[in-house]
């Protein structure tokens, strides 16, 4: 029997009839505990699933930009379940505008946790606070992890292997999520997510049809509309920004109009970007142990803090040994 299928019918019905309950997360990861994954799962199994079928199941979530692809292998009307590729990068610190469960399936990765410190929202959609680290772990596959709903489950991922794969199980969403900073800024990633996504497609069409008049352009656009559409469209568009650009009359704009919120949307995006260099490397770097320790320089550009994350995960173990052990893990993994 299809892998998927057998375990997106077994959660259907250990889940009875009716709309799903505050067990579902609990419910699904017991089933990815039941049914083993294929030992040969990867790319090239996926690839033979994907293209093998006549008609996919309903690509509920085609609009989603997680995941590279988000490839949709059961759906029903309560749940779906879907493989996440990822080659090497981090996701987003993010909350979940949904619940239910995650299972690594190939390749590796660090899973980060955080709580979130509110301390004021300025306007709607944006907050400020403190953003706290509290566990790292290595996951691996076969490792399963319940998926909580909104601040109850603040993570980021850095994936590694090429790709990795995840299977994510979860419910149809429509409940709030932000994304995080390591600098306490929050962002509303749904709020007009519909506007903000294509109103970044008109301006990368512009700068790749007019590169020159491309900063005059986006800077008379950030000069209307609110903090957060300010936010979350310089986020997308973080790739063709220019760093002296983004400091320079970009920041100046942002802390004219804004003040405090603008000054740490900017700080968030600089962040971003030293973080995608980061990333840059370790997609050139061949060796898992070196890929590991350069990705955790992203989160933890100062190793104590590092540590002192990991003493507080593993407090009856040697933080410096928690890392040679990850390191002897990848390089076999790798």
């Amino acid at each position: 029997m299809d892998y998927f299928k057998e375990v997106g019918e077994k959660l259907s019905a250990r889940c009875g009839k009716g709309a799903l309950g505050d067990n579902f997360p609990e419910l699904a990861a017991a089933v990815l505990a039941e049914i083993p994954a294929p030992t040969d799962i990867g790319i090239e199994f996926m690839a033979d699933w994907a293209l093998g079928q006549e008609r996919l199941p309903d690509q509920v979530n085609f609009h989603s930009g997680f995941g590279e692809p988000p490839l949709v292998v059961y759906e029903e009307p309560r749940f779906y379940a879907e493989v996440l590729f990822w080659s090497h990068g981090r996701t987003s610190i993010h909350g979940h505008g949904f619940y239910g469960a995650f299972q690594v399936l190939a390749g590796y990765s660090i899973e980060a946790e955080f709580v979130y410190h509110r301390e004021q929202e300025p306007v709607p959609g944006i907050q400020l606070g403190e953003l706290e680290p509290t566990s790292l772990r290595l996951i691996t596959p076969g490792d399963i992890t319940p998926i909580l709903s909104e601040e109850a489950f603040i993570h980021t991922v850095m994936h590694m292997g090429n790709p990795s794969l995840t299977l994510v199980i979860r419910n149809q969403g429509g409940l709030v999520q932000y994304d995080y900073s390591m600098n306490g800024l929050g962002v509303n990633a749904y709020q007009d997510s519909q506007t903000h996504v294509r109103q970044v497609q008109v301006l990368t069409a512009y700068y790749e049809a007019n590169p020159y008049n491309f900063g005059t352009r986006l800077l008379d656009f950030l000069k209307t509309g609110s903090a957060h559409r300010m936010a979350r469209v310089l986020k997308e568009m973080e790739h063709q920004l220019d760093e002296g650009f983004l400091k320079g009359e970009i920041r100046d704009l942002a802390v004219r109009r804004f003040g405090a919120v603008g000054e740490a949307i900017i700080e968030s995006l600089t962040q971003s970007i030293r973080g995608g260099k980061i990333w840059d490397r370790v997609a050139r770097t061949e060796d898992p142990a070196l890929q590991l320790n350069t990705a955790l320089t992203d989160l933890f550009p100062k190793k104590k803090k590092l540590l002192k994350v990991l003493g507080r995960t593993f407090p009856d173990r040697d933080p410096g040994e928690v890392l040679e052990s990850w390191t002897a893990t990848v390089s076999k993994l790798g």
